[in-house]
């Protein structure tokens, strides 16, 4: 059962009905959990909350917990956009909210000989949603 639910974290998740912004976001984490699992990443959680805060990816990998921010925009890997790359959008707010839910996460999950990182994911979408480029930004911040 265990292995049937890691799998399920991996399959896309039904987004027709949801509005382009929010669609866009739901294909870009898809996207960006295929892209660890296929990296050797083992995904842990997906959407965590603690209160108004979330982290879009938990993974692990060698013995780290990855917290996983997702940016998806529809543009051109590397095209100048009017806001920039999609990591810019991970400001000092963002980052102090992802750092007090991975917080609760540790108090939650208390494990020895654990190491933390926090990475930032673009994914890169046409405007058929279709994914052209995932950057992975490992240790984007720290604590």
């Amino acid at each position: 059962m265990k292995l049937y639910n890691r799998l399920l974290l991996l399959f896309p998740r039904r987004y027709r009905h949801l509005p382009h912004n929010l669609r866009e976001g739901r294909i870009g984490e898809d996207a960006a959990a295929r892209y660890l699992f296929l990296h050797g990443y083992h995904i842990r959680e997906r959407n965590f909350v603690s209160g108004k805060n979330e982290i879009d990816i938990i993974a692990e990998k060698k013995g780290t917990y990855v917290f996983c921010e997702v940016k998806t925009r529809i543009q051109t890997y590397g095209e100048d956009a009017p806001f920039g790359r999609p990591a810019a959008a991970v400001d000092d707010a963002k980052q102090r909210n992802l750092i007090a839910a991975a917080t609760t996460f540790e108090g939650r999950h208390r494990r020895e000989n654990k190491f933390y990182r926090f990475d930032v994911i673009e994914v890169y979408l046409t405007p058929t949603y279709k994914v052209t480029h995932i950057c992975h930004m490992e240790s984007a911040f720290t604590r």
